[in-house]
């Protein structure tokens, strides 16, 4: 079973990174849930490129956890295959909430 614990940011000791990390973790849980609702709502392009968007942020604030993630949805929309994308964006929900500074 994976980890349920808090994840934190590979760049949490570097002082010059603890406002953008703390800005990104909060934000985080917002966009993963808009992410949801666009392809729950059928918006599979605005679901697809918030995904996107998400996948190459996570990495920069030392989230490779969410990148990851990200990708789930993305290549899941990308290829139509929308039952792995809904999965993938609930994990992603999920795991958002794990993300600490």
């Amino acid at each position: 079973m994976a980890d349920e614990g808090p994840i934190r940011s590979e760049f949490a000791d570097d002082p010059e990174m603890a406002l953008l990390i703390r800005e990104f973790v909060d934000s985080l849980p917002s966009r993963a849930q808009t992410i949801h609702a666009h392809l729950e709502a059928g918006a599979h392009d605005t679901a697809r490129t918030l995904a996107h968007q998400l996948k190459g942020a996570g990495g920069g604030y030392g989230f490779p956890q969410v990148t990851e993630a990200a990708r789930a949805v993305d290549r899941s929309i990308r290829d139509r295959r929308l039952d792995d994308a809904r999965a993938a964006a609930s994990a992603l929900v999920k795991l958002a909430a794990r993300v600490m500074p």
